[in-house]
């Protein structure tokens, strides 16, 4: 696992996103919605899933959060509409407060506190919810060992 923390752009992405509550843990069903969501809507993923959600959880089992996933631009450049509970929006360019977690979800915690310690000692503030950025994960058919994880928080002096 490592737990370097560095300082990235982030260009603008175009997403299709799915409110969700319940546990940040589970994220399973809100991912399977998000993507039957998609296919109703016609939109095609564009990159790696993703959740976001406030950095100060209080209750992770009992969270509003949102899932996500890039889309590919409509034609015309223009962000695609979505569909039912499916939302289309463009996240805009920032820099972020990055590490990669290599290993179980279980074990993510340690991603976090590099990442607030970092925060803390550079004097960033946080600007939005934090993301995990599911490089590798259950959906890739590998075992919880091999996850990749690249967590980011939105940050500004």
């Amino acid at each position: 696992m490592s737990n370097a923390v560095e300082v990235i752009a982030i260009p603008a992405q175009a997403i299709a996103y799915l409110p969700a509550h319940g546990s940040v843990r589970r994220l399973d069903d809100p991912f399977a919605d998000l993507m039957r969501g998609l296919v109703e809507a016609g939109l095609t993923p564009a990159g790696p899933p993703m959740a976001r959600f406030d950095l100060d959880l209080r209750d992770p089992d009992d969270a509003d959060f949102e899932v996500a996933v890039p889309i590919e631009l409509a034609a015309d450049g223009s962000v695609p509409p979505g569909a039912g509970d499916i939302g289309t929006a463009t996240l805009p360019a920032h820099y972020a407060l990055v590490t990669i977690h290599e290993g179980s979800y279980q074990e993510i915690g340690a991603g976090y506190t590099a990442l607030t310690e970092e925060l803390n000692s550079l004097g960033y503030a946080v600007t939005g919810p934090a993301s995990e950025v599911y490089l590798t994960g259950s959906a890739d058919g590998v075992p919880p060992a091999d996850y990749v994880t690249e967590v980011r928080v939105p940050i500004a002096r």
